[in-house]
């Protein structure tokens, strides 16, 4: 199992939780929409068979959030998707040219806060309960 990807929590049901923020370049915010409201197929699959449970996008003026649920670690789907090679280039190809690319428009995020269906956790680890108020 992999604990160790920066922003990376792991609720009570045994998946992983990471937050990543990409940006999208000026101008394309309606573009991305139109793109990205269906992924290719084998792109869904793909992911799918390298551990993604869930991936859930949202959009504040450029900058994009992203909640992605594995079941091995964030780190453990990349190296799987990694492994698997290009799967669709094109694809690859047209998210590239929405977003940008410099160092600071992609992060993981740092998990602060993180609640489930019986108890709360603080911090990146997501180990221990919240300080109470």
């Amino acid at each position: 199992m992999d604990d160790s990807t920066p922003g990376t929590t792991r609720p009570s049901g045994g998946t992983h939780v990471t937050g990543r923020r990409t940006r999208l370049r000026p101008g394309l915010e309606a573009r991305y929409e139109t793109v990205h409201a269906r992924i290719p197929e084998p792109v869904f699959e793909a992911l799918r068979a390298c551990g993604v449970v869930s991936w859930r996008i949202w959009r504040d003026g450029r900058s994009l959030f992203h909640c992605i649920e594995t079941e091995r670690g964030y780190d453990a789907m990349v190296e799987r998707i990694v492994a698997l090679g290009p799967i669709d280039p094109e694809w690859d190809a047209t998210i590239a040219a929405l977003l940008e690319q410099d160092e600071e428009a992609d992060a993981l995020l740092p998990a602060v806060w993180t609640m489930d269906r019986t108890r709360q956790y603080a911090g990146a680890a997501g180990t221990g309960p919240a300080a109470p108020a």
